[in-house]
């Protein structure tokens, strides 16, 4: 049973030098890919208006997370 768990860490070990030598390195992100990530958290596009009464009860942890 040891034997196996010695050379299952080994095989890992030697799997994880050749994918850290061969493998693809990781492409950095673009301007353009944040600006296609990020949305714009606009109510009146799903169609929520708030009134003065949900502005009163959000306001406290609005102004609590900023």
């Amino acid at each position: 049973m040891m034997v196996r768990a010695k050379t299952n860490s080994f095989l890992g070990l030697l799997a994880g030098r050749i994918l850290s030598i061969f493998g693809k390195s990781r492409i950095k992100p673009t301007q353009e890919d944040f600006r296609q990530m990020e949305f714009k958290t606009s109510t009146q596009h799903i169609g929520v208006s708030f009134t003065d009464k949900i502005r009163r009860v959000f306001r406290f942890r609005w102004v609590k997370k900023h």
